[in-house]
């Protein structure tokens, strides 16, 4: 059901052509992602197209009800990633959630041996493959809590399985100067992989990298080129600070538009209260215009904070629909509160007025 509907007229930058711009924004609800009794809310929601109009939905921190009664309160721990497959890509189509181990043992989807664990970013199909990005995450007694650490790629080679049967190999990428790749968007073309990435920790300048398909579908990621200075290298051996395309966020979702025949970006700006925002360029490497603001989310306690805003092309509408979320930094009203930490809903209409 449609909340609010918000108008909102803006100017766009002069780093591209200056046009006038309407964007039109509808909350939607949300109980979309509330119908399963034992998926009780997570954030990060990427989507990836899989094969016969099939969308696959990538979460990180999970909260699991073992007891199956539909209450956050009744998870004991969180899982630190989960999955959940759509079979028809038209909107509000039921989900169906997966995790490793039971409902009453649940377990990460993604995992390695050892302490560290994965969040998810970002993902492609090809060739009958489906490659996964995943950020390694560590603890830390500083900061946040948490670091990120390095990226690793996931490739299931029969991803028309149920995801229950699915084999995954991870390959650990090599050498990027903190620069997480894969934790942002992912996008292909008839040659190339492209993948976004954030340097780590906090300070999330925004490069772009493309792999060879023919290699990383068989795990080969040796050899990233970067763009930089306006041109693809490989042979980099520290951070090209001068070709950061923007300053981003962890998580931000690219795709083509076909009404503005241009590509748009969308993030979050900001901690805490945070507006969702999006840039404009005509190709991947840009240059990207200056972010402009399109949505401040309402919240209603001191404490919640928005984060993790990615658009979903994926799924058919004739507006984009785009994907944020809210958790509180006191633990006790995030178990408590189940109108925030799953997924919020938008539908955003963005068009040239002239």
């Amino acid at each position: 059901m449609i909340k609010t509907l918000l108008y909102i007229v803006l100017t766009f930058p002069m780093i591209l052509q200056a046009q006038e711009m309407k964007t039109t924004v509808k909350e939607m609800d949300n109980a979309f992602f509330k119908q399963d009794p034992y998926w009780r809310g997570a954030d990060g929601a990427a989507t990836v197209a899989l094969d016969s109009g099939k969308v696959l939905w990538l979460f990180s921190d999970t909260f699991i009800d073992q007891s199956g009664s539909g209450k956050r309160t009744k998870s004991k721990f969180m899982i630190r990633n989960s999955i959940a497959i759509q079979y028809s890509d038209s909107a509000n189509a039921k989900l169906n959630f997966f995790y490793k181990g039971s409902s009453r043992k649940p377990d990460d989807f993604f995992r390695i041996p050892g302490k560290n664990w994965f969040w998810t970013g970002h993902g492609r199909m090809l060739k009958d493959k489906l490659l996964i990005f995943l950020m390694e995450q560590t603890a830390t007694s500083t900061g946040m809590g948490f670091e990120s650490v390095d990226w690793y790629l996931a490739i299931i080679d029969n991803p028309n399985d149920s995801p229950a049967d699915w084999k995954i190999n991870y390959s650990k990428g090599p050498e990027t100067f903190g620069v997480i790749v894969g934790s942002s968007a992912v996008l292909s073309d008839e040659n190339y992989l492209y993948a976004f990435g954030v340097k780590e920790p906090a300070t999330h300048e925004t490069y772009l990298l493309r792999f060879e398909i023919r290699k990383i579908i068989n795990g080969d990621l040796s050899s990233p080129e970067w763009w930089v200075n306006n041109t693809w290298s490989q042979t980099l051996t520290e951070e090209p600070k001068l070709s950061s395309l923007f300053i981003g966020q962890t998580e931000f979702s690219v795709h083509y538009d076909p009404k503005l025949r241009q590509f748009i970006q969308i993030q979050t700006f900001g901690f805490g209260k945070a507006s969702l925002g999006y840039r404009l360029a005509d190709q991947l490497t840009g240059p990207w215009s200056e972010p402009v603001m399109f949505f401040t989310p309402v919240l209603k306690d001191e404490k919640e904070f928005v984060y993790t805003a990615n658009a979903h092309p994926e799924i058919r509408s004739n507006e984009i629909l785009v994907t944020y979320n809210i958790n509180n930094g006191d633990f006790g009203k995030l178990l408590n509160n189940e109108d925030i930490y799953f997924p919020k809903i938008i539908k955003v209409s963005t068009e040239k007025v002239r």
